[in-house]
């Protein structure tokens, strides 16, 4: 009876294990969460648009190898279509008439064979062929006649049993790609292992801070998945990596913390008055980083920063540069660990990032721009 009843509390041990790995898989993906919709969805990141358009795709294998890695600049993601049918297609709604006289194409070699790409326009409620190409190579390019069309649709016709896999898309004026977003924009890491974005819209810039008159202009990260595969918060030992190459433009190597009367005298300041210059911020200990492309990005609460690092040291992507921590808060003041995590801000072109967007195409943003 005893082996029995140590035999059922194993069972139920080994059970209760598996459950929970199921749980920490899950958990490894809450930093990658796919913010597009799988079939139809649009791309509309404010200023940062080259242009705004909505797609439509005539089905996905799965919503993470769906239309939107068509347009993400990044060869390693695919739009994957089902086996079973013969003809797949891609429709691009600009919203109005734009000019466009090429569509380049990249196939995978994992690719069902395609037989022939059709490029078509809605013409009186009727696709009109502009274009079509037979046995088309793996990477190619179709020039037309110069257009004027609002509603493009590309259709790869192939043998059925097989997946279709695109890696890339693109409508072309000349060499002004219409349907994707800037190289300059994707491409970099997550600034710390495993950083989890967070679900909650008060943690993304934009947010409204009304206790000091303002907005939020960074990216707050308070969680990352550790080695275990467990999300975790973040703690005064974790690293902060660059997210991009670049050189070092300021670093608050003589950090000196807010006193508690400067802490009230500028909060009790700033929900008054517009903030226009601070020599001191709630930012703490900071660190940026010039990425020599119109962007910028600002790393704040650090609790330190590594050792020999000054302005104009040159930084590659994924260098450690600091530690998380909560300087510049109340929480430091008190001498208190709450609080403790990295505020990242992103400025494009002199603006931060999430200036003119809503937290859904923030989101939508950051996955092609944290894309290795």
């Amino acid at each position: 009876m005893k082996i029995f009843i140590l035999k059922y509390v194993l069972f139920i041990i080994l059970i209760l294990v598996l459950l929970k790995c199921n749980i920490i898989a899950d958990s490894r993906y809450l930093y990658n969460k796919n913010y597009f919709i799988q079939n139809t969805d649009e791309i509309n990141f404010g200023r940062l648009s080259i242009v705004s358009f909505k797609y439509t795709v005539s089905n996905c294998n799965s919503q993470n190898d769906c239309a939107h890695n068509l347009f993400d600049g990044n060869r390693n993601t695919e739009w994957i279509g089902i086996k079973e049918s013969d003809i797949e297609s891609v429709t691009i709604d600009f919203g109005s008439k734009r000019l466009l006289n090429n569509v380049r194409w990249d196939i995978s070699p994992n690719s069902a064979v395609v037989n022939e790409i059709q490029i078509q326009v809605l013409h009186r409620n009727e696709w009109k062929t502009l274009s079509s190409v037979m046995s088309p190579a793996l990477q190619g390019i179709a020039e037309i006649v110069s257009t004027d069309a609002s509603i493009i649709k590309i259709n790869f016709i192939k043998s059925e049993g097989e997946n279709l896999s695109i890696r890339q898309l693109s409508i072309l004026l000349n060499e002004s790609n219409l349907t994707g977003i800037s190289p300059r924009l994707t491409s970099y890491s997550l600034p710390t292992f495993g950083a989890v974005i967070p679900e909650d819209d008060y943690y993304l810039p934009g947010a409204p801070r009304k206790y000091r008159n303002g907005f939020h202009k960074g990216l707050d990260f308070n969680s990352y998945i550790g080695a275990d595969q467990i999300e975790q918060k973040m703690k005064l030992t974790t690293p902060i990596l660059a997210i991009g190459s670049g050189e070092i433009v300021r670093v608050d190597n003589d950090y000196i913390p807010m006193s508690l009367n400067e802490y009230n005298d500028i909060t009790q300041y700033n929900q008054t008055h517009p903030v226009t210059y601070v020599d001191k911020d709630f930012g703490g200990r900071q660190i940026w980083i010039d990425h020599k492309n119109g962007i910028m990005s600002s790393y704040n609460h650090l609790s330190s920063i590594v050792k020999n690092i000054k302005i104009g040291t040159k930084i590659a992507r994924g260098e450690i540069i600091g530690y998380a921590g909560n300087s510049g808060l109340i929480s430091e003041i008190k001498s208190s660990k709450d609080q403790i995590h990295l505020h990242l801000e992103l400025w494009i072109d002199g603006e931060y990032l999430g200036n003119d967007m809503k937290p859904i195409q923030i989101r939508k943003f950051l996955q092609y721009f944290f894309t290795e």
